[in-house]
């Protein structure tokens, strides 16, 4: 089977790549910034062939899928939010939303059948209306990348009739190669150099975390399952940001101090996420999120 994995170079891309390759799946990794830091050992394996295309060229795209005989796309390429998306939001929407629109229309046009999508719980209201947040929760979006998110989302549905479109909506991905900026991230490294770690507001603001591995699952059981939807794809854990690092400092051993700043928090609410429909129809069961920053710590 050949496999097309866009945004395959980034940091949940290139988790998804190897294990798709360890399974023994022919793997073209379609990357814009052709950075291979994230891929080194991958391209030495002989079912892995590194494409540097940018979806928003459609006939790129086309291309691509035609040549290598593509069978099923892993969507994971995105623009992510950056500080700058009120001065500039056309960068988002052309690779979060038209991208996304150029790469099911050429599946479309190539007779590919499966397509797996990933989305964010960005696409829901901020804060929810209630919780855990589950699939029929509205979708109010309040960021350039939530938008773009939610119309690829309703894009690729429009060829649902055609072609079996899985939607994975994502919670706070952590995990090895992931952005320095994030709360787990952050915490570890600033633990083991026994540094304070600095939270915003007064911690009780809370999220769903989930092990970047848990997710790599969560897409090979989309595409053994072949279950069309939305689903959930979290630990289903709602963990406060205190609480978060408090867990990190037990697990590292560190002599750190939690420091309460005076800045606010950009998300100074509680969000839980249900993943039951995932277990249930996938048969998904990821880490607690005591597991997966213990064997996080350790690699």
């Amino acid at each position: 089977m050949s496999i097309l994995v866009t945004g395959a170079t980034g940091f949940i891309g290139s988790h998804l790549c190897r294990e798709l390759v360890r399974h023994g799946l022919n793997v073209y990794g379609q990357s814009y910034s052709g950075n291979t830091a994230n891929i080194t050992a991958l391209l030495q394996e002989k079912n892995f062939h590194l494409v540097i295309a940018d979806i928003r060229d459609s006939k790129a795209s086309y291309r691509l899928m035609e040549d290598n005989n593509i069978e099923v796309i892993f969507h994971l390429a995105a623009q992510l939010p950056q500080i700058t998306d009120f001065d500039n939001p056309f960068l988002s929407f052309d690779i979060n939303a038209r991208g996304t629109l150029n790469l099911i229309h050429a599946a479309f046009l190539n007779n590919i059948d499966r397509f797996i999508y990933s989305s964010s719980i960005d696409v829901y209201s901020e804060p929810p209306l209630y919780l855990p947040v589950d699939e029929k929760h509205s979708t109010r979006p309040h960021t350039h990348y939530g938008i773009g998110k939610l119309e690829g989302e309703l894009y690729t549905q429009l060829y649902e009739r055609r072609i079996s479109i899985t939607v994975l909506r994502y919670s706070i991905v952590y995990g090895r190669g992931g952005k320095q900026g994030g709360a787990v991230n952050q915490f570890i490294h600033h633990a083991l150099k026994n540094e304070p770690l600095r939270i915003n507001g007064d911690g009780e603001q809370s999220n769903d975390f989930v092990y970047v591995k848990d997710v790599v699952k969560a897409n090979l059981l989309s595409l053994e399952k072949n279950e069309p939807g939305i689903f959930n794809i979290g630990s289903g854990e709602e963990t406060s940001i205190k609480a978060l690092a408090q867990s990190v400092l037990q697990l590292t051993g560190a002599s750190s101090e939690i420091v309460f700043t005076r800045e606010e928090t950009n998300r100074p609410y509680r969000f839980a996420l249900d993943i039951s429909r995932a277990k249930q129809t996938l048969g998904y069961q990821p880490h607690s999120l005591r597991q997966g920053l213990a064997e996080l710590i350790l690699e």
